[in-house]
Formats: C-alpha cells, structure tokens, sequence
C-alpha cells in the first residue's frame, strides 16, 4: 500500500471515530427507553406474550391455606389466582409474578404456603394456584403482574391483568373463612 492510500485510509478511521462519538453524544445511552411491552386484560382473558400465553382463570379468597401437611393462616387473607401459563418456544423457569393494588403496592409469593413455581414445560396448559398475603384495603383494584423473569423485564412483554375486584366485592371476599389447598401445579387439557 503506497504512503497517501496509507494516509488516506488513516483519515477515514479518524473519520469514523470522530463520527461515532458525535453520535454518542449526541444520543446518550441514559436516555434509552426500556420500559416493558405492557399488555392489559382481565379474568378470562388470554394474554399473548412473546414467550407464553397467561390467562387468570379464578380469583379465590381464603382464611387459611392448606399445603402438604401443615396449614397457614394470616391475619389478611390470602387472595389466590388461578393461572394457566401456555410456554413458547422455551420451557418457563422462573417468571416474575406479583400482586399490584390500586395503591400501587406490590404482594409477592410466600415460601411458607408451599407455593413454588415449577418449570412450564413448553406447548401444554400449565395450571398453578398463586397465593399472595393481603390485607382488607389491597382487594380492590389488585392486579396480577406476570413477566418472563423477576428479576428483569426491561424491553419484554409484562401482562399486567386485572382481577375485576371492585369496592363491592371486597366486603364479600374478606368475610371468607373457606381453607383453600395449594397444589403443585399440573398440566392441563387445552
């Protein structure tokens, strides 16, 4: 290579460089948007996600669970949602699942209910019962988050399903003294 092609090419590096950091100021990687792919229903209603399909089947309230040989009450109530997971492509390990209220509060899973999400195998409806620990005022507007990890859902799809409870259903659903039995979760038919 003679000297000015040296020179030339050189220039077209410094070039590119000088490029690549005018983009960089000028975009700064602070002002990138990774919020999650939000997808609203209800009860009943299928979400299609990027890696499953979620649908809450049933809400339940109850006084006590009762999980393998002990029972577990509290001095809320337990609000269990009835979820059937359909997994794409990849089985589905360790999803993020939360109760939301109307006040913004979140509710995770409690261990002590014997509650333990299980690897969704692929294609099959996967049914589970998810217990969350609530008090009287986090009935009304809760809402169940689901999202692929919980550990990130950055620029994923998030379902975001609300579970139809309103101001009159709340006297209702507390008054439970029922005992609901959490099982493994298991496979259904479609």
């Amino acid at each position: 290579m003679t000297w000015p092609a040296r020179i030339g090419v050189g220039v077209a590096i410094l070039a590119a460089l000088a490029a690549g950091h005018a983009i960089d100021a000028g975009v700064p990687v602070d002002d990138t948007d990774d919020r999650p792919f939000v997808h609203t229903a209800g009860v009943g209603d299928r979400v299609q996600l990027t890696y499953a399909d979620v649908t809450v089947d049933a809400v339940r309230t109850a006084k006590t669970l009762a999980a393998s040989q002990f029972q577990i009450g509290t001095p809320g109530r337990w609000l269990v949602v009835d979820v059937t997971v359909v997994a794409w492509r990849h089985p589905l390990t360790k999803p993020g699942v939360s109760l939301e209220d109307a006040r913004g509060r979140s509710f995770g899973t409690d261990s002590r209910t014997g509650y333990s999400w299980e690897t969704a195998p692929t294609g099959v409806p996967w049914r589970t019962a998810i217990p969350f620990e609530v008090p009287q005022d986090g009935l009304q507007g809760a809402t169940l988050v689901f999202s692929r990890s919980a550990l990130d859902d950055r620029r994923d799809d998030v379902a975001r399903i609300d579970l139809g409870i309103g101001p009159g259903d709340v006297t209702r659903l507390w008054r439970t003294e029922d005992t609901i039995e959490i099982r493994q979760p298991e496979i259904g038919s479609s």
